[in-house]
């Protein structure tokens, strides 16, 4: 099996809210290391993270009330393998990226709270 590094793009609650408001395109971005066969089977399975990702970061956003009204295969947010990526990111941020074999799902919710918090502790949800 090869490793590969999955990058997603995505808007959180928060960024939907003021981009739909403001007419502004803010996104975040996360990634995942995806042990596959091949690049191709490493996109599809880092397609079907990205989707349960933000399905999870949808239902747990509680200071809109909004919950899985976003599909994150609708909106064509950015998406790519990062092959040059002991460049473009530092050893202690490649330590942080959760790694997955084939047909497996990283811990979501702790992607979660290690980006934004524990959304549960604040009245406030995710950070805007």
């Amino acid at each position: 099996m090869n490793k590969y590094l999955f990058v997603f793009g995505y808007e959180t609650p928060p960024q939907k809210r003021n981009n739909a408001t403001h007419g502004w395109d803010d996104e975040d971005s996360m990634a995942v290391f995806i042990e596959a066969p091949s690049e191709q089977q490493a996109l599809e399975r880092g397609h079907l993270i990205a989707k349960n990702f933000v399905g999870a970061l949808f239902d747990r956003d509680f200071s809109t009330g909004l919950t899985q009204d976003t599909n994150w295969d609708e909106n064509a947010f950015a998406v790519w393998i990062d092959n040059d990526y002991a460049k473009n990111y530092s050893s202690e941020q490649l330590r942080a990226i959760p790694t997955v074999e084939y047909g497996e799902y990283p811990d979501i919710a702790a992607m979660i709270t290690s980006k934004y918090g524990n959304p549960a502790l604040t009245t406030a949800g995710l950070h805007s």
